[in-house]
């Protein structure tokens, strides 16, 4: 933008003054409209955006303007004579680590809960902590923490009944008892952390003098109100609302195809920065929209519900495209197209060289001894390779099937009749088709040695995974740093 009468800030401050809170691409509008600036950009909207959001990241609380949403601003001295719907929203935003002297908070947007729970736990649980001591809550998560199972004497988490009397006792007992019973059995207190980090970081509870937890306000909002103002709120703060957006714009998508821009999302609003912590965080909070019907999953792939995008309508997020999203387009559309090109080229492989392609996998996941057995092979056995498990190497053996047709319980049981000519205790089916219903009924029947049944697409998600017969090459995208801008000008004020 080119500024004419005003700056563009200024063009923000009289607009928003008049008109109230709005979302930046309407705010450009009607600043270009009035001619309030001028802008020969091609993305006026973005420019006025990153100028608001730099603002807000140089002066915190001090900024003139505030984030009441995804891309909606509005001015902070106006905050008070928002409408009561707005109100509500501002009422539930915790965190006070930058106010000014007015007590306003900064609203930018942070992902900090990477244990993020379901919010049905985080509820079962907002009707159990208020009037318990806040000391005994944290004193169960650290009595929790040194508990240790040794491999002669493990310990079954997933049996409340028996490791809750056996390894704990006191009011640490009573408390973990009380959050098994009363959630019906439902929330095990050994994985609760993540909904502890949530209530505290929002303060959905607080300690009075005597150290009895109670509900906020905005934690009563919560309960009380599923889909209500706090709820939306912590999507926002949390990424879930954008993780929403990426999957309703993206139509059905897998796993892996929502790693690269939610690393991004994490990149701009997040200090999560390993792979793993990134991942686990995405597929926490998968399970969070996945419980509460916003998103489904079919198979591999995950898709917006009605209800999902009824809500992102409803808070205003519906995914409008822009450069970013077009790249991730092009690219899911390619990646769609390689992924049938390399199934297409396994099917036409010589079946030796898809044996010994196999076996090459195999290596890549850390199998030990892989050796091709081939045509000399005993009971439809191609492949046997080890692998450490804990202490223990086992044997396996392996069946690659280089087809169309679906494969049959026939063959499963084939394969396991074949265990002890190799001294095997577990086998697996590699195929390049999918698996009748009664073969991935019996893969894991009781009492019968287990057989892994990896289909088409999970065989081209491993290669891809492993860098085998498929070249990744990466697309450098630029974005302003907003937060190196901003401390160099705190630098240069010293």
């Amino acid at each position: 933008m080119h500024e004419s009468k005003n700056t563009l800030s200024q063009a923000a401050i009289k607009l928003l003054r008049e008109f109230g809170p709005m979302h930046y691409r309407k705010l450009t509008e009607e600043i270009l409209s009035k001619g309030l600036v001028t802008s020969s950009a091609k993305k006026p909207e973005n420019t006025l955006n990153n100028t608001l959001s730099t603002d807000i990241t140089r002066n915190g609380g001090n900024s003139e303007f505030i984030r009441l949403g995804p891309g909606i601003y509005g001015l902070r001295a106006l905050h008070a004579a928002l409408p009561e719907s707005e109100v509500k929203v501002l009422s539930v935003l915790p965190d006070r680590r930058r106010e000014d002297e007015s007590g306003v908070p900064d609203l930018s947007r942070r992902v900090r809960i990477p244990l993020f729970p379901t919010y049905g736990e985080v509820r079962q649980l907002l009707k159990i902590w208020p009037g318990c001591i806040k000391t005994h809550v944290t004193g169960l998560r650290s009595a929790l923490a040194q508990l240790r199972g040794t491999p002669q004497n493990p310990v079954d988490w997933t049996d409340p009944d028996t490791w809750i009397p056996e390894k704990l006792s006191g009011d640490i007992l009573d408390l973990a008892m009380a959050i098994w019973t009363k959630s019906d059995k439902v929330v095990n207190p050994r994985y609760i952390y993540g909904s502890w980090l949530l209530v505290q970081k929002y303060e959905l509870l607080e300690a009075d003098l005597d150290d009895k937890l109670r509900l906020t306000d905005q934690g009563r909002d919560f309960i009380e109100h599923q889909g209500g103002s706090t709820e939306i709120f912590l999507d926002q703060q949390e990424g879930l609302s954008e993780l929403l957006m990426m999957i309703s714009d993206s139509g059905p998508v897998r796993f892996a195809g929502l790693v690269d821009p939610w690393a991004e999302y994490l990149e701009q609003y997040s200090g999560l920065r390993t792979d793993s912590t990134i991942r686990d965080a995405l597929r926490r909070r998968l399970n969070n929209l996945l419980d509460r019907g916003l998103i489904d999953r079919e198979g591999a792939n995950y898709s917006a519900t009605d209800a999902g995008i009824a809500y992102l309508g409803r808070v205003g997020t519906l995914p409008e495209p822009d450069e970013r999203q077009q790249i991730r387009k092009l690219a899911k559309k390619l990646e769609e197209k390689v992924r049938e090109d390399l199934l297409e080229s396994l099917l036409q492989m010589n079946p030796n060289a898809f044996e010994i392609l196999v076996g090459l996998l195999l290596e890549k996941m850390n199998y030990l001894n892989v050796k091709v057995v081939g045509e000399s092979g005993d009971g439809g056995v191609d492949v046997t390779a080890e692998i450490e498990l804990g202490v223990t190497s086992v044997r396996e053996v392996v069946q690659a099937k280089r087809h169309r047709r679906t494969v049959q319980r026939k063959d499963l049981d084939a394969l396991r009749g074949s265990l002890y000519r190799f001294n095997a205790v577990r086998g697996t089916i590699v195929a390049t088709s999918r698996f009748a219903k009664g073969a991935t009924e019996a893969a894991f029947a009781r009492g019968a040695a287990p057989i892994t049944l990896i289909d088409g697409d999970k065989l081209v998600d491993l290669l891809i995974e492993h860098g085998i017969g498929i070249r990744k090459r990466p697309i450098e995208v630029l974005s302003i740093d907003t937060d190196e801008l901003s401390r160099i000008e705190k630098l240069a004020q010293k």
